[in-house]
């Protein structure tokens, strides 16, 4: 039985075949079919590394090119027709097709990052690169356990959540450089130097917390006095896992989501040039 990430993915599938006629959807903001993966790697990427994901993405959309309207030729079976969907692409084939095109990118968007660039993601790498940082170390990419339904159902809000967030330090940290990249969530730059990280997870279980202790510190190394966040939702009433979090020296910030806004308390202000 197919998981809700699992059946989500497929969504996406048929979502970038069906509205990427020629070329990514214009919605995802993305210059190439690399970056239009991308944007959906940190809700679905897991234990997969880029390469893994994005093969696996592009084999989902190419299933659906040959029974869509585009102009790619998609999956084709021996005697030239459209090669037979499996039954959970068939599934996610028929209920979507039902959807406009406005329909169905509001049901997609939650899981897309819209925000990450990878023109920005480049220039980040070079310059970090240059400082002798390890900010940018693909070595890790974080793993992602999903144990419940809870924490599965969670889990695809991400991209939403990480694009509000940056709206949201935008609009509160003045005269900085605010950013993202494939594996980091979001980035504020003060002057040429990162200041702050942000780690987002969706679920405050266990594993999504020490998977994101640790993500924030392995992206932090190389960075002198980086503010580490770790951004969950609320509530979280476990007082030894927020003392242990502030031992680390982490703040917290919890989110909450009220009619598709996400609104976000900080629970110790951090310094900015405001």
């Amino acid at each position: 039985m197919s998981s809700i990430l699992d059946i989500r993915l497929i969504e996406v599938g048929y979502f970038l075949s069906r509205l990427g006629i020629n070329e990514p959807p214009e919605t995802l903001k993305a210059s190439s079919w690399k970056e239009a993966y991308s944007k959906f790697y940190g809700t679905f990427g897991g234990e997969k590394t880029e390469v893994e994901f994005k093969n696996s993405l592009k084999n989902l959309r190419d299933h659906f090119d040959s029974h869509l309207e585009n102009e790619r030729t998609g999956w084709m079976a021996e005697d030239g027709h459209p090669q037979k969907l499996s039954a959970a692409n068939q599934e996610a084939f028929d209920r979507l097709q039902k959807l406009t095109d406005v329909e169905l990118w509001n049901h997609i968007r939650p899981l897309a990052t819209t925000s990450y660039d990878s023109k920005i993601e480049k220039k980040k790498a070079d310059e970090a690169k240059e400082s002798g940082a390890k900010y940018f170390s693909s070595e890790f990419s974080g793993k992602k356990k999903v144990k419940s339904k809870a924490t599965t159902e969670a889990n695809v809000v991400h991209g939403y959540v990480v694009d509000q967030l940056k709206q949201y330090v935008e609009q509160n940290f003045k005269n900085t450089v605010v950013f993202n990249t494939q594996k980091i969530d979001l980035a504020i730059e003060l002057d040429g130097e990162i200041t702050t990280i942000f780690e987002v997870k969706t679920s405050g279980d266990t594993q999504s917390i020490y998977t994101a202790v640790g993500q924030l510190f392995m992206h932090g190394t190389g960075i002198p006095n980086v503010s580490r966040i770790i951004v969950l939702p609320e509530p979280l009433e476990n007082e030894s896992t927020i003392n242990c979090l502030c031992e680390l020296g982490i703040q917290l910030m919890l989110f909450s989501i009220d009619n598709q806004l996400c609104n976000f308390k900080l629970n110790k202000a951090i310094k900015s040039d405001s």
